[in-house]
């Protein structure tokens, strides 16, 4: 049937227009003054009682304590620290150049396989990193007439989040049993994250109360949680009817969309400069992208559920 035939094509279109969304819902977030480390308490919750709804409705178990250290290590980092260098760094960038240095978590990920000797080198692989690095030079050396004056400083605190978030791809592809499910994954290490970020909120006292849920920046907190894990799971289904190759391909629509998205919301306008980094990265995950004969992990192709981020 043709709509069978559609609908992958409709799911990484559908996850990554909602992936993409996420860099505006960020700003929004941000507007409000909120410190980084209650937005992030909040979004964690809101997150594992997503996957814990997940969990109960397909009967598995949400947590183990063997499975504790896996918990733990994604807990720090692919949540914790790159949700504190994200939320630090959003209010000085635009929803467009946060989609564009977001999207480098594929190229990231395959330099550490490749460091590792996960994979093989592959020449044209190398260039689509190559041209990665070209493109967020494109973005951080000209000025690009952003309100920060150190704007290049928060472009590299975002990079180094998504490097953080390769590094936990690649730990879930490498270092986490396969018999641990994702859902239980993401729910126990997004739980272990909360129980810590939002005791220290509250000691630092830069907590939000449950009414800032329905404020502005705490509507776009919900919506940054939930529509991420969404956008996860549709990609996860993705990878089970179609592969993780065809999957891969969510990468280009994040990108694409983020930008419309800032586009559209806020009326970003941008450089040429940008323009170009946009072309030159999406040209570096085409060539960065696994063929039918690379055995890549599933979960290398786009950033985590945190990273909306």
């Amino acid at each position: 049937m043709i709509e069978h035939r559609l609908f992958p094509y409709l799911l990484i279109l559908g996850a990554g227009a909602i992936w993409g969304g996420v860099f505006s819902l960020t700003l929004i977030a941000t507007a409000g003054g909120a410190h980084p480390l209650g937005l992030s308490a909040w979004q964690v919750a809101l997150t594992a009682i997503f996957f814990l709804a997940a969990c109960l409705l397909g009967r598995v178990t949400a947590f183990k304590l063997t499975n504790l250290r896996h918990y733990l290590v994604l807990a720090l980092i692919g949540i914790t620290v790159p949700n504190l260098l994200y939320y630090y760094a959003a209010p000085f960038l635009s929803a467009g150049i946060l989609a564009i240095t977001v999207s480098t978590v594929p190229l990231f990920t395959y330099a550490i396989m490749l460091v590792l000797r996960f994979e093989s080198v592959v020449s044209r692989r190398l260039a689509g990193i190559v041209l990665g690095m070209i493109a967020i030079l494109l973005l951080v050396v000209p000025d690009q007439g952003l309100s920060s004056d150190d704007a290049s400083f928060w472009i590299l605190l975002v990079l180094l989040c998504a490097l953080l978030y390769a590094v936990e791809n690649v730990y879930i592809g490498r270092g986490v049993p396969p018999r641990i499910d994702i859902r239980e994954l993401l729910f126990a290490s997004n739980l272990v994250a909360c129980l810590v970020q939002f005791p220290l909120a509250i000691y630092l006292g830069v907590d939000q109360a449950p009414a800032w849920l329905v404020t502005k920046a705490g509507l776009a907190i919900g919506g940054i949680a939930f529509g991420s894990a969404i956008a996860y799971a549709m990609f996860f289904y993705t990878i089970k009817v179609s592969g993780p190759v065809f999957a891969s391909q969510c990468a280009y629509v994040v990108t694409i969309s983020g930008v419309i998205w800032g586009i559209i919301v806020f009326s970003e306008q941008h450089t040429l400069w940008i323009w170009t980094s946009v072309i030159v990265m999406l040209l570096g995950l085409l060539l960065v992208s696994p063929d039918d004969g690379d055995q890549t992990d599933e979960v290398s192709a786009i950033p985590s559920t945190e990273s909306s981020q």
